[in-house]
């Protein structure tokens, strides 16, 4: 139960191998201006190391005393800096229900930990919330691009994640102008969104070992119960390109490749969630229109596993792959999405 005393944000941010870049996130973090937040950063029993040799809870005990000298030296309320690592790999999809669950706030935003937010971000953001009351999404700019050595941010020309819809949105739109529209994205990190939301969104997601389409799946149902949206031109976030499982890196054993169809996870889930929600009330239910985007995005979904299994598995891996793939998704598909690319 929230007391009176608990923070107004919850800044929750995942670490999945990414610990090079942890610090930087971090920094970018705790030196917001805005008065009322915590930091909370869930390891994924990762193993990674930045360029010290530090691991994710050397990094945090160094982020927590730079922090605190930092409000304190620019006259900044205290803030509080969470670690928590799971036990054994569970996926993103557990960590980030880890990370909501842990939160005090009333609001979540999270951070990918290769990732940065901008200056000032928590306050555009929350300076939505208070000219909207009661808003349950608020959308702010990212933009992507590369850091040099040094930490400089180089923008590119595009942002593949960059979509949002600048206003406000309310009912049952929320959900279908980002379903059908495509509107704006489905990426959890740039948005301010209600724990409530996040909760309620879990209750209808199994345990699931998945790390690729997390943000589709939780979004999915973070849209399906959300009744207000707004979309902000004030810049928040900063998105690295090409350092995540989405590059189009060699994929070299199969551990990597599994990650990869744990993509057919989410949609399992949302067709198991369709097929229970006939006769219930029009929040919890689909309508045909937006059941047949759903079987079009899992073709697509699919459709992409089979491209970057072709271009991206070297080829003394390609059978095992393909088997792994039909495990996931089943044979039957598969061979269907196989035809329709010949």
């Amino acid at each position: 139960m929230k007391s009176e005393s608990s923070p107004l944000i919850s800044v929750c941010i995942p670490v999945f191998g990414t610990e090079p870049y942890l610090f930087q996130c971090l920094r970018s973090v705790f030196t917001q201006d805005f008065p009322s937040f915590e930091i909370i950063i869930v390891s994924d029993r990762s193993c990674g190391r930045d360029e010290k040799g530090r691991g994710a809870k050397k990094i945090v005990r160094t982020a927590q005393k730079e922090c605190k000298k930092y409000r304190k030296k620019n006259k900044l309320p205290e803030i509080k800096i969470k670690f928590i690592e799971h036990r054994e790999n569970r996926g993103l999809i557990e960590v980030r229900r880890t990370l909501a669950f842990e939160a005090e706030g009333f609001y979540i935003t999270q951070v990918d930990s290769d990732d940065e937010m901008e200056s000032g971000a928590l306050s555009a953001l929350w300076g939505a919330v208070i000219e909207n009351v009661d808003i349950d999404i608020v959308h702010g700019k990212s933009t992507a691009g590369t850091f040099d050595e040094e930490g400089n941010f180089t923008p590119s020309k595009e942002n593949r994640y960059g979509k949002i819809f600048y206003g406000k949105i309310e009912g049952r739109e929320v959900f279908r102008r980002w379903l059908l529209g495509g509107e704006f994205t489905a990426n959890t990190w740039g948005k301010l969104i209600k724990r409530k939301l996040w909760l309620r969104g879990f209750e209808n997601i199994p345990y699931t070992q998945c790390n690729m389409a997390d943000d589709l799946l939780l979004f999915f149902f973070i849209a399906q119960y959300a009744k207000s949206y707004i979309g902000i031109e004030k810049n928040v976030y900063r998105y690295r390109v090409n350092s995540g499982m989405t590059s189009n890196r060699k994929i070299d054993n199969l551990q990597k490749w599994r990650m990869i169809c744990s993509t057919a996870s989410v949609f399992s889930i949302i067709s198991e969630y369709i097929a229970h929600s006939e006769g219930k009330a029009l929040e919890e239910s689909l309508l045909p229109d937006e059941i047949a985007h759903v079987r079009k995005l899992t073709g697509y979904y699919l459709l992409n596993n089979l491209k970057q299994m072709k271009e991206t598995v070297v080829p003394e891996l390609q059978e095992e792959a393909r088997k792994m793939l039909c495990d996931y998704w089943g044979e039957t598909f598969v061979e269907k999405m196989e035809k329709s690319l010949s």
